[in-house]
C-alpha cells in the first residue's frame, strides 16, 4: 500500500473550501443581508444610517448693545426670515426682523418700535409670500404692554399693524405666536392681565385678514397662566400649548388646550409634576400633536422633555433628555423630531443646544454650540433641503454685547459614514469565515 509522508501531504484545491466553511460563509451573508432588510424596515434600528450634525456656517448680526432672535422660518426662494429686537439707540428694545438669501447674507432688515419695549417673538411667511408678525409693544396705546400684530408684504413694507389689550389699571397683555387661518385671518395667543380671570390668562385672538378683531377668548383660573403657541388643526379648530399655575398638580404644569373655531373650549389637559414645567411649541402629527418644553420635575439635568400625544390630548410617550430647556420643535422629513434649547455648563455658561430624535423621541444625535460666553438657541428648523437652521442669542460671537445668531447645520456626509461603516462589517463577517490553514 502506497504510504504518504506527513510533509508531503496531497493539498487541498485553492478554488475549494471545506463544506463547513463555504456553509458559514452563506450564513454569515444570508444574516448581513437579514440586518440590511431589518434596519430598512426599522430606520430606529438603522445604527449606520445615523449621521452626526456638523456646522456648516455662522452667521451674526447686530450693533454694540444687545441684539437677538427668537423666531426664524425659511421662505419660499430658500431664504430665511429671522425676528427678534435690537438695542440700537444703546436703551430699550425695538422689534428687528431681518430676512436673509439661502447662505445667511441680509438682504434687509426693519426695526419698528418707540420709546418703550418692543419685541417680536414669532413670525410666519403668509400665503402671499408676505409676513404675520406677534410680539408686545410698550410704546403704542394706552396703559402697559400690550399684544401687537404686524402684517408686511414679502419686502419688508408695513400693510398695517394692531394692538390688544392694555388699559390703564392693567399691569400687561403679550403676544407670542400667531398663524394665518385658513380664511386669510389670523390667531395669536399669549396671556392678558387686562382681561380674564387671574393675573395672567391664557389669551386667543381672531382676526380677519386686516387685523380686525372677529373674536377674543381668555383661558385660565386665578394665577397665571398663559400661552405660547397656537396652531390651526387640520379640523379648523385651534391648539394652543403654554403653562397653568391654575390647573394641574402645583407650580406651572404644561397645558394643552383644544378649542373649535369660534374658541369654545372642546378639551383641555395637562402634564406635568411637582415643580414647574411649561410647553414651548406644540406641531400637529398626522395623528394627534407632539410638544416640548422644560420641565423640573425629572432627573437633574434632564429637562428637555419631548410629549407624543393622540388627538385627545391623552399621552402616548415622553422623553427627557440632558439639557437646560427645549424651546422648539418640528417634525423632521424622516419622521423624527428636531428640538432646540440650551444646556448650561460651569464652565462655558449656556450653549445652544440641538437634539435630534428619531419616531420615537429616542435620541439619535446631539450638537452643542457656543463660546465661553452665553449662547442659546430659541429656534431651529428643517429647510427644504434637508438641513437645518438654528436661530438665537450669542455673546460669545459678532461685535456686541448680544447678537442676533443664525448658524446653518448639515448632517456629515451619509454616503462616505456608510460607506467606511458597511465595509468595516463586511471585513468583521469576512475575517470570521476565513479558512484555517491545512
Amino acid at each position: 500500500m502506497k504510504r504518504f509522508n506527513r510533509c508531503h501531504m496531497p493539498k487541498t484545491h485553492p478554488l475549494r473550501q471545506p463544506s463547513s466553511l463555504l456553509a458559514l460563509s452563506l450564513l454569515a451573508s444570508f444574516l448581513f443581508v437579514i440586518l440590511i432588510f431589518i434596519c430598512w424596515l426599522h430606520p430606529a434600528m438603522a445604527f449606520f444610517y445615523e449621521g452626526e450634525l456638523a456646522e456648516e456656517w455662522n452667521r451674526t448680526y447686530g450693533g454694540r448693545y444687545g441684539d437677538g432672535a427668537w423666531c426664524v422660518q425659511e421662505t419660499s426662494d430658500g431664504g430665511y426670515i429671522l425676528l427678534g429686537y435690537t438695542a440700537i439707540r444703546g436703551e430699550g428694545s425695538d422689534l428687528w426682523l431681518i430676512r436673509t438669501d439661502p447662505d445667511g447674507n441680509a438682504l434687509w432688515s426693519r426695526v419698528l418700535g418707540g420709546s418703550g419695549e418692543d419685541v417680536g417673538y414669532f413670525v410666519r411667511q403668509t400665503s402671499d409670500e408676505g409676513y404675520i408678525i406677534t410680539g408686545s409693544t410698550a410704546s403704542f396705546g394706552i396703559g402697559e404692554e400690550r399684544l401687537w400684530l404686524i402684517r408686511m408684504d414679502r419686502n419688508g413694507s408695513l400693510i398695517w399693524d394692531r394692538t390688544f389689550g392694555g388699559f390703564v389699571h392693567s399691569a400687561g397683555d403679550g403676544g407670542w405666536s400667531v398663524d394665518e387661518t385658513d380664511d386669510g385671518g389670523f390667531i395669536a395667543t399669549g396671556y392678558t392681565q387686562s382681561k380674564g380671570k387671574g393675573r395672567k390668562d391664557l389669551w386667543l385672538i381672531r382676526t380677519d385678514g386686516k387685523g380686525e378683531m372677529l373674536w377674543e377668548k381668555s383661558y385660565g383660573g386665578v394665577e397665571d397662566d398663559v400661552g405660547l403657541s397656537v396652531l390651526q388643526s387640520r379640523d379648523g379648530g385651534f391648539i394652543v400649548a403654554g403653562r397653568t399655575a391654575s390647573l394641574g398638580k402645583k407650580g406651572d404644569d404644561i397645558w394643552l388646550l383644544k378649542t373649535d373655531g369660534m374658541g369654545v373650549m372642546t378639551w383641555n389637559a395637562t402634564y406635568g409634576g411637582d415643580r414647574d414645567d411649561t410647553a414651548f411649541q406644540v406641531v400637529e402629527l398626522t395623528e394627534g400633536y407632539a410638544l416640548v418644553g422644560r420641565s423640573d420635575s425629572g432627573l437633574e439635568g434632564e429637562r428637555v422633555i419631548l410629549i407624543r400625544l393622540d388627538h385627545l390630548g391623552r399621552k402616548i410617550w415622553e422623553r427627557y433628555y440632558l439639557g437646560s430647556s427645549g424651546t422648539s420643535l418640528e417634525q423632521t422629513l424622516d419622521g423624527g423630531f428636531i428640538i432646540a434649547g440650551r444646556i448650561d455648563r460651569q464652565e462655558s455658561g449656556r450653549d445652544a443646544l440641538i437634539i435630534r430624535t428619531n419616531s420615537a423621541g429616542e435620541e439619535v444625535s446631539r450638537l452643542i454650540l457656543g463660546g465661553m460666553r452665553d449662547d442659546i438657541c430659541s429656534f431651529v428648523i428643517q429647510d427644504r433641503k434637508g438641513d437645518y437652521i438654528l436661530a438665537g442669542i450669542t455673546s460669545s460671537y459678532g461685535s456686541g454685547a448680544e447678537d442676533v445668531w443664525l448658524v446653518k447645520m448639515r448632517l456629515e456626509d451619509q454616503a462616505a459614514i456608510n460607506s467606511a461603516r458597511l465595509e468595516n462589517l463586511t471585513q468583521s463577517l469576512q475575517s470570521r469565515v476565513r479558512p484555517s490553514r491545512s
